[in-house]
């Protein structure tokens, strides 16, 4: 009787010892289990699938995602502009928390469906621990046991980790009758108009311009002959060009583009001219008749008188023309969607700062040339454009600008001289913008 009492003492100290050992454990465990990594992010979407925004979730944080297919509408559409939010806010946004749970698992999260009511780990553990403690432990050891089990239940369901094959979900099965096709290896690209949501982004990028210019002339009515002569001797040329560094602010589908370029505005000089020093005049007579007035008759007489120059100087300039600016351009811009590319159109103004010419000038009161650099051009000078073109992605960060446009100046370009000079232009643009 003796052993038995001893044996039975034993058995209660042992299980007295589990129950402190446990109840000492269950915080340590409710701490680990609420260390879990839930960063701040901002996201936004515009009437994208669940699956891809999951996806860009994942590249932003680094987290991957599993969920059940057959549990989640992963086309399900959906729209949303968050900032600065816990992930499981996000979560919680993009799936009803009655319907979806949520557990964490180093840098995985596990998306399940709920069955039914789901208590929190953290609370479940706890009162099952701190009532085996209060309660004597005679008849009610194999509590402890189930208690464990549940835990072990809990523990078990990390196998959901299976469910990270998602990682590599293909939407579709590729078959000989289904194969990959363009729209396929293409489909990862970044869909600008998903873009163009209500929040100021900035780009920067470079490009070049492929420009066609050609001169216009005009003057006061006292220099129409001389007005004829540099229409007929100057002509435009189909290589020039621009060079330009970018900046850009976007707004939903507008965009405010500003930056810096360098402009040479080309053209050409073909004219030429006489110069006559001494001669005489050679009279002849091309022809003579008669009439008859009454009883007289009177003759008359058809005389030619021609310059014959004794000294006949010929002069002819043919050269290049050349004007250099550095330019500031300001424009706005529409941009309207148009699959995952954008199509846009533009205007705005160029102001330029004159940083030299090359070339010869018609003068404007004789005959003769003059070189370009004893002219004074004007400082500033202003130009008007417009232009359209095209937005391609190229991957998550660079975008491809292609496109066309055309430039005039307002006002001539020179100052004080009685001829007008002024350049217009129409050619293509190309180029690279960065999202910064």
């Amino acid at each position: 009787m003796t052993f038995f009492k001893m044996k039975f003492s034993l058995k209660n100290l042992f299980l007295f010892i589990l129950f402190i050992w446990l109840y000492c454990l269950a915080p340590s465990l409710s701490q680990a289990q609420t260390n879990i990594p839930d960063p701040k992010i901002s996201i936004s979407a515009v009437n994208e699938p669940i699956s891809r925004v999951l996806d860009r979730l994942s590249r932003n944080t680094g987290i991957t995602f599993s969920y059940n297919p057959d549990h989640i509408d992963a086309s399900h559409l959906v729209s949303l502009n968050l900032r600065e939010i816990p992930l499981s806010a996000v979560l919680a946004t993009l799936l009803p928390p009655d319907k979806f749970g949520f557990r964490f698992s180093g840098n995985q999260v596990v998306i399940f469906r709920k069955a039914g009511p789901i208590q929190n780990e953290n609370t479940e553990i706890r009162p099952l621990l701190e009532t085996a403690v209060n309660k004597p432990p005679k008849v009610l050891t194999d509590t402890v046991f189930i208690t464990q089990t549940q835990t072990i239940r809990d523990t078990l369901a990390l196998t959901d980790t299976i469910v990270k094959f998602d990682t590599v979900y293909i939407m579709r099965t590729v078959t000989p009758d289904n194969p990959i096709a363009g729209k396929d290896i293409f489909s990862n690209l970044t869909n600008l108009p998903e873009e163009q949501t209500k929040q100021l982004k900035f780009e920067a990028g470079l490009s070049l311009d492929w420009l066609g210019a050609k001169p216009v002339y005009d003057a006061a009515p006292d220099y129409s002959s001389k007005l004829e002569e540099y229409n007929n001797a100057y002509s435009g040329s189909l290589f020039s060009g621009t060079a330009s560094a970018e900046l850009r602010m976007s707004y939903a589908r507008f965009s405010f583009n500003t930056g810096i370029s360098y402009t040479t505005l080309n053209g050409k000089l073909d004219y030429g001219y006489e110069v006559s020093t001494g001669g005489y005049y050679l009279k002849d007579t091309l022809d003579a008749y008669y009439t008859l007035i009454n009883s007289d008759t009177s003759w008359y007489y058809v005389l030619d008188s021609a310059y014959l120059p004794v000294d006949l100087e010929a002069f002819r300039y043919k050269t290049n023309i050349s004007l250099h600016y550095f330019e500031i351009p300001i424009s706005l811009q529409y941009n309207h969607p148009f699959g995952k590319m954008l199509i846009y159109g533009q205007a705005g103004l160029i102001g330029g700062i004159n940083t030299g010419s090359e070339g010869l000038l018609i003068l404007p009161e004789k005959d003769g040339v003059v070189e370009m650099a004893e002219v004074e051009f004007k400082p500033v000078v202003l130009s008007y454009m417009f232009g359209a073109g095209l937005l391609i992605p190229v991957n998550g960060k660079i975008t491809f600008d292609a496109g066309f446009m055309y430039r005039q100046h307002f006002n001539s370009v020179l100052s004080g001289f009685p001829i007008e000079l002024r350049t217009s232009a129409f050619g293509l643009k190309a180029g690279l913008v960065y999202k910064l």
